[in-house]
């Protein structure tokens, strides 16, 4: 009976997403990734121009890196709302009151999530089999192609799948900055994978270090001369390459073993997601009303209070507008919450713009621009959120004159936290990165704006976001609106600000029309 409703539970968690068009988008996103590894534009090498024939086992080991690179980065994020979803439509408080126990819900959410995941692991085995056939200098050898993305790719999506869950399950990590911590964690995770001196299985979920000295020892068997080491990068300019023969794993207990552990990690990260896991818990909700009804004074009261004399103001017979109250209003809302510490590490970054060497300035810059992720992230859904849109939008011409004022909130903020990187670039005369501090000024606002209004939800700012600021500070010139390198393109991204702001007011103005009531 426990087998049959954890199979039911995950089979009606799984259908609900996949009618998601968020599920949609992420199809369209691995396919496209199929497309890029079809084409040669993501490739896998040994530096500096080695690499494989493309055969069987090396379709699957560039497929099975790309799945564990872009499916371990995106997907967390993909899956990651089911249990919040449950909160916010009440179907967590039905659930409340059946048999259903805590670890199984938690099971049912890791199997939905890893369900959802191996489908997309599934779409880029077939891109793989496709790039095979038509690419490929040999036959097609199923076994050699899809053994990679089972005993690699697969258990690295099931640790995948279960810390969504457990980011769900704890509280503080549930919103935009548990976002955040996955994206660094992520990312820091692959570090002593790559670092362990001899490899160490266990320390290598996506399996990049295993298949990196595989395909490593592969090249020097035909290349001696080739370094040590393995490249996996998007290709931007045509090289002239050299090839090798790859002829895939030998899959030994040694290497099936520790992928097998991944999977049981996995099962035990969402059983440990179900000690947070609260139930959905309204003890607090109804010993509140408790408290309201077991007021001694409202039960003793034998006569009815008199009600209160209320006047309300008198509609002017001209009705006005004011914008600079609406600002105030607006800015208030975008601050509202924030604790002293945020004020306090707000209020350094700004002090260590004017404070650190000239090279630094632009670095610390983006770092205080991306402090604000959280604060901006919610700028253009405020109102799907907290379910207001109703209350908000039935004011006069609320596209002519919220969206303006909430954006102009947000640029007021995005301003004061880069001042002392704007004040810095004024006195030393740095004209070039001024007016890249301009348009990022008014890019960043816009964006999440944009982004915020076209999807009532503040994950795709987040993601796209922090992943953006992230190639930034990597100085990688034409996705630089900050300044971090001189040959910042801030002339593409002051007309992006503008053209995103015309999109947000036009969707706005669509929704309101009836295009998405």
């Amino acid at each position: 009976m426990t087998l049959r409703t954890l199979f039911h539970m995950a089979r009606a968690d799984f259908f609900e997403r996949t009618r998601r068009y968020s599920f949609l988008i992420m199809l369209g996103l691995v396919v496209w990734l199929g497309y890029l590894s079809a084409t040669g534009a993501l490739a896998m090498s040994v530096p500096p121009n080695y690499v494989g024939e493309v055969n069987s086992p090396w379709v699957g080991a560039l497929m099975t890196v790309t799945v564990t690179m872009f499916l371990g980065w995106f997907g967390f994020y993909l899956v990651k709302g089911s249990v919040a979803r449950d909160y916010e439509t009440g179907v967590g408080q039905i659930i409340a009151t059946t048999p259903l126990s805590r670890p199984l819900y938690a099971l049912g959410k890791w199997l939905s999530n890893f369900a959802v995941l191996s489908v997309m692991v599934l779409i880029l085995m077939f891109a793989g089999i496709a790039m095979n056939l038509f690419f490929g200098s040999a036959l097609l050898d199923l076994w050699a192609l899809t053994a990679p993305l089972l005993f690699l790719a697969l258990p690295c999506m099931a640790v995948i799948a279960a810390l969504a869950v457990l980011f769900e399950t704890i509280g503080w990590l549930r919103g935009g900055f548990g976002n955040v911590v996955y994206f660094f964690l992520f990312f820091m995770g692959l570090i002593p994978g790559f670092e362990a001196e001899p490899y160490q299985p266990m320390l290598d979920p996506t399996g990049f270090r295993l298949i990196g000295d595989h395909i490593s020892q592969a090249a020097k068997l035909t290349y001696p001369e080739s370094e040590s080491g393995f490249a996996f990068q998007i290709v931007t300019a045509a090289t002239e390459v050299k090839y090798f023969l790859y002829n895939g794993f030998a899959w030994t207990a040694d290497i099936l073993l520790p992928r097998f552990a991944f999977v049981l990690i996995g099962i035990g990260l969402a059983v440990l997601a179900a000690l947070f896991f609260d139930r959905f818990n309204t003890a607090k909700v109804l010993r509140g009303k408790k408290r309201l009804t077991s007021d001694p004074a409202r039960d003793s009261a034998s006569e009815p209070s008199p009600l209160p004399n209320i006047h309300l103001t008198p509609l002017p017979a001209e009705r006005r507008f004011r914008f600079g109250t609406l600002y105030l209003a607006e800015l208030k809302m975008l601050l509202k919450g924030r604790r002293w510490w945020w004020y306090l590490t707000s209020l350094g970054l700004v002090i260590a713009q004017v404070a650190v060497p000239q090279e630094t300035t632009a670095f610390l810059l983006a770092a205080a621009w991306l402090w604000m992720i959280l604060l901006l992230s919610a700028l253009g859904s405020r109102e799907a959120l907290h379910n207001t849109g109703e209350i908000v939008f039935s004011a006069p011409r609320p596209t002519l004159n919220q969206l303006p004022a909430a954006w102009l909130a947000a640029f007021t903020v995005t301003a004061l936290m880069g001042s002392g990187a704007f004040l810095r670039y004024i006195l030393n005369g740095e004209t070039l990165r001024l007016f890249a501090w301009t348009s990022g000024a008014i890019f960043i606002p816009s964006l999440a704006l944009a982004l915020g209004v076209l999807t009532s939800s503040r994950k795709p700012f987040e993601v796209i976001y922090v992943t953006w600021m992230y190639l930034i500070l990597n100085a990688v010139p034409p996705l630089d609106f900050v300044g971090v390198t001189l040959e910042s393109p801030w002339q593409f991204y002051t007309l992006s600000a503008f053209a995103l702001l015309a999109l947000a007011a036009f969707v706005r103005h669509w929704q309101l029309r009836g295009g998405n009531a």
